[in-house]
């Protein structure tokens, strides 16, 4: 999920040239030399065998639903970079999602967001040199989005408040930091150690202004910059060695979408299966959003084979699993589109792999009144299945919190008109715990009477920490009830449909 409020800020705008960026303009490779693509994968992605069943019990069209191939998708896609709207990571995760879907046997469409101005950081280290001490790598660092590539060594470093910079021959640390004044003469290289994290373990990922003239920008942890701080406290000489690698380019996202048919004589139209395929802030994007990735792959793989296996009919309008190139601008961008002209419902997946404080589901926003008949075919399901191997013992329902994409839909006149509902599974929001009224007349929290639904958060959230070991690997059991609850609901929510539209 983006930060609340904000569109994200990571490929919209104008930046220009800068020292040690490469540009691509349109997908056309500029003259400057580049690195080598990394290699996309160590291995195939992972495969799709209809035949088996390794962890699904119950109705059999939960019998595809994996967790450890969850778990292992989320570490392939941020084996492949942050996956940002028209970058290098972002197109080779496309080529592996039409991969994974070929594999189920669906046909995909790519489908070309607006052109926009996208970063990818490719290769970077920061190291500190202190008086009297052995030099030792920042192991946490981590750049922001759009700063310029380059270079430095044993750069002295100077600690400020961000407001004013020391000059092109030093290093600057600091608390905060909005990037280079219109006039300012930028730093040789910054370091921001109190954007972190609420714990501070990890730097967030944030992006520089995109005018003027802007000095590399790194986020490091607070216990990073404590002890740069205090040796120049103690009136040490410390230094900096950096490099950065780095492109920044104006291209098209590219969003991945599969198609399974309805049945003879579906109406027109189809309900989407979706999920927002970059890391939104640039960083690795395990929770946020490669979770989401993983599950609408898992519905995909189950959905299709069951059809396969004869355990289940074709449904009984067109589905489709989406998988969106850039969060929000790709999402508008399909519903402006031809292709995304007949969508009859939304069902999204967002930071659905972990939670910081309890193991629970939520489901968003339920204030919305054409959100309620699917949001209680959800609530029946999970009330359904409450204490059976893969899902979930808590759940919560909560109002809008807005931030990702199936507010896009919920927020389209169309949709308003029509009263079609677009609604988000997710096990975690935002980097802070949070409570929200409940929506009256809903179901709130399901292990209390409270007037009050508290909401989870990922502390990793949008930092360089939101890596497959801090979270999805510690609880891939989260994709797997997101799946499966969504599965079950789409199929039961599908089933009562009367020409596409629901009969309550």
């Amino acid at each position: 999920m983006p930060i609340p409020c904000t569109l994200p800020l990571l490929c919209l705008g104008f930046f220009p040239l800068a020292q040690g960026a490469t540009f691509e303009r349109a997908d056309r490779l500029s003259t400057s030399p580049t690195p080598q693509e990394p290699d996309r994968l160590t291995q195939e992605p992972s495969a799709e065998d209809p035949t088996k069943a390794p962890e699904g019990k119950g109705p059999a069209e939960l019998a595809g639903i994996s967790e450890a191939r969850a778990a292992k998708t989320v570490r392939e896609l941020v084996a492949l970079g942050p996956r940002m709207g028209g970058t290098r990571s972002g197109k080779a995760a496309a080529k592996y999602l039409e991969q994974r879907f070929a594999g189920m046997g669906l046909a995909t469409t790519r489908h070309l967001g607006r052109e926009q101005w996208c970063h990818q950081e490719l290769s970077w280290e920061v190291t500190v040199r202190t008086e009297g001490e052995a030099p030792y790598r920042l192991e946490r660092a981590w750049p922001w989005g759009f700063s310029p590539g380059g270079s430095g060594v044993k750069v002295p470093i100077s600690v400020g408040d961000g407001r004013s910079e020391p000059g092109s021959d030093h290093a600057l640390l600091t608390g905060s930091y909005m990037g280079v004044r219109r006039k300012g003469t930028p730093s040789n290289v910054v370091l921001v150690d109190d954007a972190t994290t609420i714990d501070g373990e990890w730097p967030v990922c944030r992006s520089l202004r995109r005018r003027g003239t802007q000095a590399p920008t790194f986020g490091i942890s607070s216990a990073e910059g404590a002890r740069i701080r205090a040796a120049v406290a103690a009136g040490k000489a410390v230094q900096i060695d950096w490099s950065l690698e780095t492109e920044i380019r104006q291209a098209r996202p590219v969003t991945v979408v599969a198609t399974l048919p309805g049945a003879a004589g579906a109406p027109d139209g189809h309900f989407l299966v979706c999920a927002h395929g970059d890391s939104d802030s640039g960083g690795p994007g395990a929770n946020d959003n490669a979770s989401g990735v993983a599950i609408v792959l898992e519905i995909a793989a189950a959905w299709t084979a069951a059809i396969r296996a004869g355990t289940l009919a074709p449904p009984p309008l067109e589905v489709r699993f989406a998988i969106w190139g850039s969060e929000i601008a790709s999402t508008r961008a399909y519903l402006e589109s031809k292709l995304g002209a007949g969508v009859l419902g939304v069902m999204n997946f967002d930071q659905a792999g972990y939670g910081s404080t309890g193991q629970r589901l939520h489901l968003e926003p339920d204030d919305i009144k054409a959100n309620e008949a699917f949001i209680g075919v959800a609530a029946g399901v999970l009330r359904n299945h409450s204490g059976k191997q893969g899902f979930p013992e808590r759940w919560a329902t909560n109002k809008s919190l807005g931030g990702t994409d199936s507010y896009v839909f919920s927020g389209s006149r169309r949709f308003r008109d029509e009263g079609l509902p677009a609604v988000t599974l997710y096990t975690s929001a935002w980097g802070q715990p949070d409570e929200h009224p409940a929506t009256p007349g809903m179901p709130g929290e399901s292990w209390s009477d409270r007037d009050r639904v508290a909401i989870d958060y990922d502390r990793f959230y949008h930092s360089a920490g939101d890596t497959p070991e801090n979270t999805t690997d510690r609880e891939p059991e989260n994709m797997g009830w997101c799946a499966r609850v969504g599965l079950l609901t789409t199929l039961s929510y599908l089933a009562d449909l009367e020409g596409g539209r629901s009969s309550k």
